[in-house]
């Protein structure tokens, strides 16, 4: 992680304040170890790796470049080596090779790089700074911009030890809780600001920022498809660049693995790069012990068997399980607040990485492997087919595509109008006929804690209706429309996942995430992901002999947090009094709906139930409105009532 501070008016007293050191400290606070820090004028700066080492913490400075400009750069490059050569430098550090990339080329330098990384250059001649976030996914990377001080951090806290005042941000903490992220920039703190993905910011003292995209995922062209044959060939040949990327410099790797179509692929390619002998840990979540096995349809309660089953065809994968016994969806949560600082309201529903990441790291795992964006990827549905196919009269697909996936609810006639004619209405039209035709309401409203009026008060209610948003619809027309849905709205992740390598001191990375393998994808044709009925056809067709069968042809999906009964019954009646304690202080008085949420747990069903209309209620409000005020009271430094 990264951190800079500059003063602009203190000439050279920063360093006598001790803000650099301030700032090491900041990015050790909470998870020890150990950061280097320097200082340049009265700019100052600070870095500490993952595993980092008090012989490393000495030893690191800023990269300087022969123009005199400082580079501090966090994250990694998949393709180091060809930028090395293109350069014509021997260099193997990846600050300067970022530096000198940059000095080369410019804003096309994120063209070329292709790595998952965060970046500062400071040039104290014309005292300015250019932040910068990689394309398609990258670490976190916060600014504040004043008269008096610019800073940037790689988490919020170390900001706040550089002195920029912390106030919360509801109104971004209420958009978000409605799945509604046009602000790029915007953080949970009113002050602070986000370095959009795919972005940079120019910031010069005294001068208003400049915010310039240096990477539009809209501008990747469609591809040329010759054959099925050569789709599958590259797809293929992607994914093991995109594994090899992310095993470089790991010695004990280990992956996540589920029941699904991506992480398999990942693990048995990650296994296959491994040296002769090694093995692979793998690391699944299934449902504690008295767990009913009731679920939503379409969706698999207990990925165990089919792990299992899969480890089998691949004797060299050691099979880890954890069913995070007695956590629930606040475990550990203070702890976050301090390690993430911006907290996405529904963070609590990822409880789970906890046990994957705590056995991880009882397995002296240094990096897991992740296999979060193979839905965008390889593994797409093709949903848009529905509405395509209906545009471009390809009427046997489309009649395939409405009756033989089993994904479906109700008779054609409602699936029909659901997954083709919904995609032509106006969003007050739909919203009106959703619930007739369907017999169902929609599931954001039930899930999000906030009332009506603080919704009002803060503005999302008219953002949200100016923008034309609306989470509920999710029937995209076109491959172009559902490549936006799909890389517009995960950004938070980025947070949550630096503060799970804090915590557990376990490196995380996604081979599905490799920029070529994702641009690759997402210019494919509809039909290489929605074909004859299948959904999700080129990863079923990549899974033959990888694996079993079952598992390769099953339309059921992995059912996150299927014990939610038994986790949040064992608390429910201290997130009861909790709620009650929340409702009578007035900072929250007229933030939640309270009746609703104490509904969601007085009117206790018996067992588990499968409806998510009933689920959605205890399962993710009632956890988020607690969340919420946790965190709030953490900001603000309150003592709970």
């Amino acid at each position: 992680m990264l951190a800079l501070a500059w003063p602009w008016n203190m000439g050279e007293q920063a360093a006598g304040q001790g803000l650099a050191a301030r700032l090491a400290a900041s990015l050790c606070s909470g998870i020890g170890g150990h950061a280097g820090y320097a200082e340049q004028g009265n700019a100052c700066f600070a870095y500490r790796s993952i595993r980092s080492t008090a012989a490393t913490a000495r030893s690191w400075r800023p990269a300087r470049l022969p123009s005199g400009r400082l580079i501090v750069f966090h994250g990694y490059f998949d393709n180091a080596a060809e930028i090395a050569a293109r350069l014509d430098v021997g260099s193997k550090d990846p600050a300067e090779l970022y530096g000198l990339a940059f000095e080369r080329w410019g804003d096309e330098a994120e063209q070329r790089i292709i790595g998952h990384y965060c970046a500062a250059i400071a040039d104290p001649e014309r005292a300015s700074l250019r932040l910068v976030r990689s394309p398609i996914r990258a670490p976190p990377l916060y600014y504040f911009h004043g008269d008096e001080l610019t800073a940037a951090a790689s988490v919020p806290r170390s900001l706040f030890a550089a002195g920029v005042p912390k106030h919360v941000n509801e109104a971004n903490y209420a958009d978000m809780a409605w799945f509604y992220y046009e602000n790029p920039e915007a953080s949970c703190f009113r002050d602070v600001l986000r370095v959009p993905v795919g972005s940079a910011v120019e910031l010069e003292q005294g001068k208003a920022r400049i915010v310039k995209k240096t990477y539009d995922i809209m501008a990747v062209p469609n591809q040329d498809v010759a054959s099925d044959a050569e789709v599958l060939e590259t797809v293929s040949a992607l994914l093991d660049e995109g594994v090899n990327a992310c095993l470089t410099g790991f010695s004990r790797p280990g992956s996540t693995l589920s029941s699904g179509l991506d992480s398999p692929q990942v693990a048995v390619r990650a296994l296959a790069a491994l040296p002769p002998g090694q093995k692979l840990p793998t690391f699944t979540f299934h449902p504690e012990p008295g767990f009913n096995g009731s679920a939503p349809p379409f969706m698999n309660p207990d990925e165990r068997p089919m792990v299992e089953a899969l480890a089998a065809l691949h004797p060299g994968l050691e099979p880890h399980f954890t069913c995070n016994e007695d956590a629930d969806p606040l475990h550990r949560m203070n702890e976050l607040f301090h390690l993430i600082g911006s907290v996405h309201p529904y963070v609590g529903t990822m409880y789970v990485f906890h046990g994957l990441l705590e056995e991880a790291s009882k397995e002296r795992c240094d990096l897991l492997l992740l296999a979060e964006l193979g839905n965008l990827t390889f593994s797409d549905r093709g949903l848009n087919g529905f509405v395509e196919y209906l545009l471009t009269g390809q009427w046997r697909q489309l009649w395939l595509a409405l009756t033989r996936p089993a994904i479906h609810k109700g008779g054609i006639a409602q699936r029909f109008v659901v997954r083709t004619l919904s995609a032509f209405l106006p969003n007050s039209a739909w919203s009106f006929l959703r619930p007739l035709v369907t017999g169902r309401s929609h599931l954001v409203p039930l899930m999000q804690p906030f009332s009506r009026e603080f919704l009002d008060a803060v503005g999302t209610t008219k953002r949200m209706k100016r923008a034309g948003h609306a989470p509920s619809r999710g029937q995209p027309w076109t491959r172009r429309q559902a490549r936006k849905r799909a890389f517009n709205n995960e950004d938070w992740l980025a947070d949550f996942y630096q503060g799970l390598e804090q915590m557990y001191g376990v490196a995380l990375r996604d081979p599905t995430a490799y920029r070529p393998l994702v641009e690759y994808c997402i210019g494919l044709p509809t039909r290489m992901f929605m074909r004859d009925g299948q959904i999700r056809w080129l990863a079923r067709e990549l899974g033959k002999g990888i694996i079993p069968e079952e598992q390769r042809l099953t339309a059921l999906q992995g059912c996150w947090d299927a014990d939610w009964h038994i986790r949040i019954g064992r608390r429910r009646l201290e997130y009861l009094q909790e709620l009650s304690r929340i409702e009578q202080d007035e900072r929250f008085a007229g933030m939640f709906d309270f009746p609703r949420l104490r509904s969601a747990l007085e009117d206790w069903p018996e067992q588990s139930v499968a409806d998510q209309h009933k689920a959605l209620g205890p399962q993710a409000a009632v956890p988020t409105a607690i969340l919420t005020a946790r965190f709030i009271n953490y900001v603000e430094g309150r003592n709970t009532p």
